[in-house]
């Protein structure tokens, strides 16, 4: 039997222990890159913990990515040097990882925890422990449901459901009188219940997935919210408030729908769509410094304003465990087939390769490979006008084988797509027979640290703070050759236009 005070027990120390981090003092940090104060940087403390994001204020602010010396990470939403909004932690010990809502580093709302015995909680939470509906899954696949209260099993509010493996479901409460306990029931207009039922109608607490994909989760009375809930539309909107006759009274969080930073200033038909890689710890084959960081450093560049301030929905990163094989392509094909004719796609992949293929996390160089012949014809796939490919990898040339405000410098971003007539480039990281380098003294792959400084303004010769295509890979060409002796040779390939965008510089 599961225990239900398992999360009382064992969650805090992981979860206290990576908050430390937070606790070094500004003293102890020195600015590596860009702007640490007011913009997108890089800062690094002397406990080896670097934070790669937004800043306001000498604050971490915005978007960003804290990697510490023990290899923890945490991406997502920060405001004033704590964590609030959606992220994701990842702890490296016992490979333990949350993903949901965050409020003064704790978590708050809805989110998923994966324990090191594989272990899962989903639902609600508060000050860190489970609170409200949610389900734990064991190691065994043994499930409990129910409504949790400080990481313990509300026995007065809830009748737990405990289910072995999936050969159980809730009671299907439309074909029979539920007078109490946990059910499913389903509503003449299409929309679903999963929660308490009293005298056969849902009630107390549990969640909502209406027919037109908004979801309610908690407390619930007359068909309708009524106490304490987090209500998730299918915008993006998400309001936490207490309810009363279905109406939020006073919202304690209002997180309106993702869009781009100014919006309303370019035409909003243009979208980008990304998905960026790095692996450098393989399963089987010899581990890499600094690609997973070359990874989390472009993912933050298009997150700023000078990468077109990408929303959350349309940019993904995998790194390491989650970069094998499935979860690539899964990945990649899922995101490009969302861009339509008006819109931008980038991949960018870091690791090891080999002749004609991308190494994943899960390949050992022969098994669960995939073959640049795979990745172009996601690329040939989708409707995208213009379509970036960018290869950090060792024989990547085989894959060609066969300050003025956020508003003005993404409407200026944004238009150029317009201006241009689009097509596909593929900005790879050195010759077909070549090998790609990483330098412990810049702490990054050479290819890609040349790549992000010219993406951050080094290459705008003509000063008109527009990165093209063109300046970008003159860049890295001259710079990645200079540092390596001519030793590793960057190419470019494809049908595209010269003038393509590939980021602004503010001034």
């Amino acid at each position: 039997m599961i225990r239900a005070t398992l999360f009382h027990t064992f969650f805090m120390p992981f979860f206290t222990g990576t908050m430390l981090l937070l606790s070094l003092q500004a003293g102890f940090s020195q600015c590596l890159s860009g702007d640490c104060d007011e913009g997108q940087g890089v800062l690094k403390f002397k406990s080896g913990t670097t934070y790669i994001g937004e800043f306001s204020e000498g604050k971490f602010d915005g978007t960003g990515i804290m990697i510490s010396a023990n290899g923890d990470r945490f991406i997502g939403k920060w405001r004033s040097d704590v964590r609030t909004g959606y992220g994701k932690l990842m702890i490296a010990n016992g490979n333990q990882r949350f993903e949901g809502e965050f409020k003064n580093n704790k978590f708050e709302g809805y989110g998923t925890f994966q324990y090191k015995d594989k272990s899962i909680y989903s639902g609600m939470w508060s000050n860190s422990y489970a609170n409200g509906p949610g389900k734990y899954k064991a190691s065994n696949d043994d499930i409990i449901e129910g409504i949790w209260k400080n990481g313990a099993l509300d026995e007065q509010r809830s009748i737990a459901s405990l289910m072995k493996g999936k050969s159980k479901r809730l009671r299907d409460c439309n074909s029979m009188n539920c007078a109490g306990g946990l059910g499913l029931f389903s509503y003449p207009d299409g929309s679903k219940w999963e929660g308490i039922m009293n005298d056969g109608k849902p009630d107390q607490s549990g969640v909502c997935f209406y027919s037109n994909g908004d979801i309610y989760m908690g407390e619930w009375e007359n068909d309708k919210p009524e106490g304490y809930g987090v209500f998730y539309y299918s915008d993006g909107r998400k309001i936490e408030s207490n309810w009363s006759n279905g109406k939020a009274q006073k919202s304690n969080y209002e997180a309106p729908a993702e869009k781009p930073i100014a919006s309303s200033l370019f035409d909003k038909q243009v979208k980008i769509w990304a998905v960026v890689i790095g692996v450098g710890r393989y399963s089987d084959l010899p581990q890499l410094k600094y690609t997973d960081d070359d990874a989390y450093q472009l993912y933050a560049f298009l997150k700023s304003p000078e990468g077109g301030a990408v929303p959350d929905d349309q940019v993904k990163i995998l790194v390491d465990e989650a970069a094998n094989r499935e979860n690539i392509m899964k990945t990649i094909k899922t995101t490009f087939s969302k861009a339509d004719a008006n819109d931008v796609i980038m991949l960018y992949f870091a690791g090891h390769g080999i002749n004609g293929y991308y190494l994943p996390f899960d390949s050992d160089g022969y098994k669960n490979r995939i073959s640049y012949d795979e990745i172009k014809r996601v690329l040939e796939n989708s409707e995208a006008k213009h379509k970036l490919c960018i290869a950090d990898a060792c024989y990547s040339g085989s894959l060609m084988a066969q300050s003025s405000a956020y508003g003005e410098s993404l409407d200026l971003f944004y238009s150029t797509f317009e201006k241009t007539k689009g097509g596909t480039a593929f900005l790879l990281s050195s010759k077909q027979e070549e090998t790609s380098l990483e330098s412990s003294g810049m702490r990054q792959g050479v290819f890609s640290h040349y790549l992000i400084d010219g993406l951050k303004g080094a290459c705008d010769v003509n000063k008109d703070r527009i990165i093209t295509i063109r300046e970008l890979y003159d860049y890295v060409y001259a710079n990645v050759k200079k540092f390596s002796g001519n030793a590793q040779t960057p190419v470019i390939a494809g049908n595209y236009d010269n003038n393509m965008p590939v980021g602004v510089v503010r001034f």
